[in-house]
């Protein structure tokens, strides 16, 4: 097998090629437009606007990479588009949990994730990148002899997934950390496997492998009712295929959508017998039952029961397919009765930066979670990890600096993206560069977690698919 270079993944392809994928793109956009607006329970003409143009702006870097033919890989252009199901679509389409806030937190919250989206846009647009000419940043760090044991590394995250799942021998820390790891070499190496396949590289047997492990992984994370960590492997793997077969799988995409879609009706119902009351969570024997209650869920999903609508908010917002739940939420209460944190949900993240073994008592990154839970009255001080609350980042970032904070979040992730999306263009896929934009194309899915969650989980798995190597190569290979 030959090295993999980066020209390979992001070769630009004919113009032509390029104007239909945007033009499709637009219409796509169009359709799902008028199809929410249509069906949308939101009959505010100012809200009904906001919601489009979050859509409109979350798609359009993405639509003007493809019409362009850009060189550069569509990192934060995939991260964007996590706007349009987290943001656009729950105020479209009149989410149940959005519209027990007043019109004025509404409006404000739209407010701040347009600022955030114009920002980032803009950001990203004016910043120019200079080349990167340090070897350990631009060299191959895997040779092309080790990229045979990228399915071992599919396979250790397959067996992560079960013990986290099916077992308990893990324990809460130190699941956390290993999550972080294990998916970091899962990502990679399922990128891997993907664009072999995409390139015709990749054996029948390979190929059942891949498949095999593709279905475990996304069955374990299902099993658990978090729909969007299994889609964003789903994803991840679309990705990689079609970064060298420049095509869409359009018989397994008719299968996967309509399920997934199934699933994702189903969920509010599974969520509320399985997260809400004494029911046991699935045993690997009971998947079966367990996802035929789903599916018929899906199908016929249950009428709310009495008294449901009267639900505590904290019950509520465990239904995670709506972060614009969360920033309405934030605009309600601050900064009035709740202060501005200004800047305390970020204060752990330096501490993180220094490892265990020299820091054996340092602050978990989860404790910014924490402190956001506790800071809305969500959880219960005395026990604040019983349950997980997915704030986001644009959320985050309104608690502690209100709209200018969400201005600085757009204004620091599009200037990250972009000059790490330039500085990689032309460098082996599996130069230090090449690796960073693979974990932030998998970490682009990552849209629940706040900032000091999301960036250290992107460096402990980083610290495995690029630290490890490059001190291998410092150490045992010569230039």
């Amino acid at each position: 097998m030959s090295d993999l270079s980066s020209d390979e993944l992001i070769s630009v392809p004919d113009p032509g090629t390029s104007r239909r994928l945007s033009q499709t793109g637009a219409a796509g956009l169009a359709l799902g437009l008028i199809y929410l607006v249509n069906k949308s329970a939101v009959s505010d003409p100012l809200l009904l606007g906001m919601g489009a143009l979050i859509m409109i702006l979350g798609a359009l870097p993405a639509l003007n990479w493809a019409r362009k033919s850009s060189p550069h890989f569509p990192v934060f252009e995939m991260f964007m588009l996590t706007c349009i199901p987290f943001y656009a679509v729950p105020l479209l389409s009149g989410h149940r949990d959005v519209f027990v806030f007043t019109d004025g937190a509404t409006v404000q919250a739209g407010s701040a994730m347009l600022l955030f989206e114009i920002s980032a846009i803009i950001t990203f647009s004016a910043t120019k990148g200079g080349a990167i000419r340090e070897p350990m940043m631009i060299v191959s760090l895997l040779p092309a002899s080790t990229l045979r044991y990228a399915q071992a590394g599919i396979w250790l995250n397959t067996v992560y997934l079960y013990l986290n799942t099916f077992t308990e021998v893990l324990g809460y820390e130190l699941a956390t950390v290993l999550r972080a790891i294990f998916f970091g070499i899962g990502t990679v190496s399922l990128f891997i496997e993907m664009r072999r396949w995409g390139a015709a590289q990749l054996p029948a047997t390979g190929k059942f492998v891949v498949t095999l492990n593709i279905l475990f992984q996304v069955v374990f994370l299902f099993s658990a009712l978090y729909l969007i960590v299994g889609i964003s492997i789903l994803l991840l793997a679309l990705i990689g295929y079609i970064s060298t077969s420049r095509k869409l799988p359009l018989v397994t995409l008719a299968i996967a959508l309509p399920l997934v879609a199934v699933l994702h009706t189903g969920k509010a119902a599974m969520r509320q017998k399985y997260w809400g009351s004494d029911a046991p969570s699935p045993s690997l024997a009971t998947l079966p039952e367990f996802f035929q209650e789903w599916i018929e869920n899906g199908l016929n999903p249950p009428a709310a029961e009495p008294g449901a609508e009267g639900a505590g908010l904290s019950s509520r917002l465990l239904e995670r397919a709506s972060l614009f739940q969360m920033l309405c939420l934030v605009t309600e209460y601050t900064p009035e009765p709740n202060a501005f944190l200004l800047g305390e949900s970020y204060k752990y993240i330096p501490a993180q930066l220094i490892p265990s073994f020299l820091w054996p008592g340092k602050p978990s990154s989860l404790l910014s979670n924490v402190l956001l839970a506790i800071h809305y009255g969500l959880v219960p001080a005395d026990s604040p990890t019983n349950v997980s609350i997915a704030f986001g980042m644009i959320a985050e970032s309104y608690a502690n600096f209100g709209l200018l904070g969400c201005v600085l979040l757009g204004v620091v992730l599009g200037f990250g993206y972009k000059r790490i999306s330039l500085a990689a263009v032309g460098r082996p896929q599996f130069s230090s560069l090449g690796l960073l934009t693979i974990l932030l194309a998998a970490w682009s899915f990552q849209a629940e977690q706040i900032f000091a969650t999301w960036l250290i989980s992107l460096i402990q798995a980083g610290f495995v698919v690029i630290g490890i190597p490059l001190l291998i190569r410092i150490f045992f290979r010569q230039e």
